[in-house]
């Protein structure tokens, strides 16, 4: 018996000598709704790195079958997080983050920032069963630009809004919150139109995709 155990041993820890130096080990139990979205999201969830649902797809199989995936595209050499809701990926020039928000059972919304300097580009995806469709921004978190306004009816401040468009920032690294930020209007620039700009929402199920819990003003 002792020897087979270590005959066991041995070829068990030759086979994971073996494997290639880009192997991707997760575990399939804890992360299985995020291997599942993954694998049914579209090919065009970024433009930072060329990641197809073909590749996510094989990622899925390789994790559930094997507790292994070989990762010959390179996808993950960036990798910073892997989480059941939220996965991030960090390269020298550009920043990916994918939050889910489930609904009901296998029903998700997605949301995915993708960030290259100071650019931001945030995406909502709705998730049901074996598909997923691009949503309008505006059905997912309202029309936040309005919610900074005291009175969203005041020709002046739509006017400031025009003049000096809001850059904003997306933070949606919390389960059930984002926040949005306008970067670029402080207190005191704001001309007395903004009751704040800091933005955030909670995600609500049931009501609705998100509700406002919050405004106020972040130092910038």
């Amino acid at each position: 018996m002792l020897t087979s155990c270590g005959d066991s041993s041995k070829t068990k820890t030759e086979k994971l000598a073996s494997l290639p130096p880009d192997t991707i080990r997760l575990d399939s139990v804890s992360k299985r709704d995020m291997l599942i979205i993954l694998s049914i999201l579209p090919d065009t969830i970024t433009k930072s790195f060329h990641w197809s649902k073909a590749d996510r797809v094989k990622l899925r199989r390789g994790i559930e079958t094997k507790g292994y995936f070989v990762d010959s595209t390179h996808s993950f050499l960036n990798l910073k997080t892997f989480e059941n809701n939220y996965v991030e990926f960090q390269s020298a020039d550009a920043s990916i983050r994918l939050n889910t928000y489930q609904i009901s059972d296998g029903h998700y919304l997605v949301l995915i920032k993708e960030q290259r300097g100071n650019k931001q580009v945030l995406t909502p995806f709705e998730l049901y069963k074996i598909s997923a469709v691009q949503m309008d921004m505006d059905l997912i978190l309202g029309k936040y630009k309005y919610e900074f306004l005291k009175d969203p009816s005041d020709q002046n401040c739509l006017g400031m809004l025009y003049n000096k468009n809001p850059e904003f920032d997306y933070d949606i690294t919390s389960p059930d919150v984002v926040i949005i930020s306008m970067k670029n209007y402080s207190k005191d620039d704001s001309k007395e139109c903004l009751k704040g700009n800091r933005l955030t929402l909670k995600f609500n199920k049931i009501k609705s995709p998100f509700d406002v819990v919050g405004i106020d003003w972040l130092d910038n």
